[in-house]
């Protein structure tokens, strides 16, 4: 996650702010260590600043963990909606919702598996927060499958478990995706649109205008 990914106040002097640093330095080492084997001091000196200037910041470390889950899982919902929204027909809908999702957890993986790997270090209010802001989001793809089922597009004995494997199927690019690799971001994305598109058992003419005219807008 940069500094632009966490829509963190404007930058002083051209410099990052500190609540700005702290947020990228405790992304960097939750990615690489873990959210448990990782301090508040650890992520102060990362910065650099003291220790207890910390807390000016952040009441506790899962404060900044917290927010770190809204910033990429807001971004990601707007980022989806906006993509969904030029578009009508069912599988086009649903072709340009997978390309943004593979495309956002290529584009920023540290962020997308630090917010799906420490959900369970939240606690209490924190965890329900962002457990709902899960389940509205796969609830959106529940929605795109329902209304090409019912134009008779896809085809789905179960609407949920289906959501469920293609969440899981396209948020595994932030693991293995390498922007050196022998395929782009892009052509990885329109992989997933195929496989998803194909799963629903959708005409093949169908899911290469898809690919076309989500292609055009991206």
């Amino acid at each position: 996650m940069t500094l632009h990914e966490t829509k963190a106040p404007p930058e002083k002097n051209g410099e990052p702010t500190t609540r700005d640093a702290i947020l990228e330095a405790a992304l960097d080492l939750f990615a690489q260590r873990g959210y448990h084997a990782t301090s508040m001091r650890e992520i102060a000196a990362e910065v650099p600043i003291r220790a207890a200037g910390i807390y000016y910041w952040f009441a506790n470390k899962e404060a900044i963990l917290l927010e770190l889950e809204r910033f990429f899982l807001d971004d990601l919902n707007s980022a989806v909606i906006d993509a969904v929204s030029h578009h009508k027909n069912p599988a086009t809908r649903l072709a340009a919702a997978v390309r943004e999702h593979v495309r956002f957890h290529g584009l920023f993986p540290r962020a997308a598996f630090v917010t799906d790997s420490e959900l369970r270090a939240l606690s209490g209010d924190d965890r329900i927060e962002i457990q709902a802001k899960r389940d509205a989001y796969q609830a959106m793809f529940i929605g795109f499958i329902e209304d090409g089922v019912r134009a008779g597009v896809f085809k789905a004995s179960d609407v949920k478990i289906v959501s469920y494997a293609i969440l899981l199927e396209c948020t595994g690019v932030a693991i293995w995706f390498a922007p050196n690799g022998t395929r782009t971001l892009e052509e990885v994305a329109e992989i997933h649109i195929e496989l998803v598109l194909g799963s629903l058992m959708t005409p093949r003419a169908t899911i290469a205008k898809a690919i076309r005219d989500t292609r055009t807008s991206a």
